[in-house]
């Protein structure tokens, strides 16, 4: 009977050599769940798609905030929620003027569980706003990361407001070039990281990674975070498509910093959120 079983043994054996390995981890640093995403994608179904993706974690805004909190409610251990600021995305043009908002602000981070605020829209005419400069101060007294969309001059002023802030820079800013990044960072090297959310065919035309970005990522590989930005439902049907893109272009670089890229850095800016350990 033993000898029977060996070649079937061996058999085991050999497939399971040949198995494809899981995907290096990732964490999703900018996504959205906002009322026409939640009418198609139950909680349940997003989770289908993070797990078909072999994404671990997912930072999520959403308009209404309380859709984000209910993704949140669903899948704790997976779920990094953050405060949209916009009852619809109606208001991504107008919020910056609605001098009631922080109050509502401050009064809904009260209630249920919140790791940052934001995605906030704002280019350079604004950025001295009262309402924008009292968001800043309210992010940061609570230790909150402020997810930012907007020109350098936006996030240069909520360092002036706050230089204690943790600023997350989405969409490699609006000037998504090496050199002015570059700049940034070196401006704020313990409190600005970035994604590269939306930016894949600029960073790595046809999937090849052009080599002044891989450069940047290589200067400051503690600094940039990998992101989809489910910025409509069409994107969460398409989900695992862009994850599958974004990995493309980082799996020719180290594994330290690829590792970092998709899921070390993200777990960083977040740890404070994030069960102990942040890394299994």
């Amino acid at each position: 009977m033993m000898r029977a079983a060996l070649p079937a043994l061996c058999l085991l054996g050999s497939l399971g050599a040949g198995a494809s390995p899981p995907p290096p981890p990732m964490i999703d640093a900018h996504a959205h769940y906002s009322a026409p995403d939640a009418t198609e994608f139950s909680p349940a179904a997003i989770l289908a798609r993070l797990d078909a993706a072999g994404v671990r974690r997912l930072v999520v805004t959403s308009s209404p905030p309380q859709l984000a909190q209910r993704l949140y409610r669903h899948a704790p251990g997976r779920i990094i929620p953050l405060l949209g600021v916009y009852a619809s995305d109606l208001h991504k043009g107008s919020w910056v003027h609605d001098a009631g908002l922080p109050a509502r602000v401050a009064a809904q981070l009260e209630h249920g569980s919140w790791a940052g605020i934001g995605e906030l829209h704002l280019f350079a005419g604004d950025a001295r706003q009262p309402v924008f400069e009292q968001l800043v101060r309210l992010a940061a007294a609570r230790r909150l990361v402020l997810m930012l969309h907007g020109d350098a001059e936006v996030v240069e002023h909520a360092f002036v407001i706050a230089p204690e802030v943790r600023v997350l820079w989405a969409h490699l800013g609006t000037r998504p070039q090496p050199g002015p990044l570059a700049a940034m960072l070196d401006r704020h090297p313990a409190t600005l990281w970035i994604d590269t959310s939306v930016r894949d065919e600029r960073i790595a035309p046809g999937g090849a990674l052009l080599p002044e970005w891989r450069a940047l990522f290589e200067r400051y590989p503690d600094r940039f975070v990998a992101a989809v930005d489910t910025f409509s439902a069409n994107r969460w049907r398409h989900y695992a498509a862009v994850v599958a893109q974004i990995r493309d272009w980082i799996e020719p670089l180290p594994p330290p910093l690829k590792n970092r890229l998709l899921h070390d850095n993200a777990a960083q800016l977040f740890d404070a959120f994030l069960p102990s350990p942040a890394r299994p």
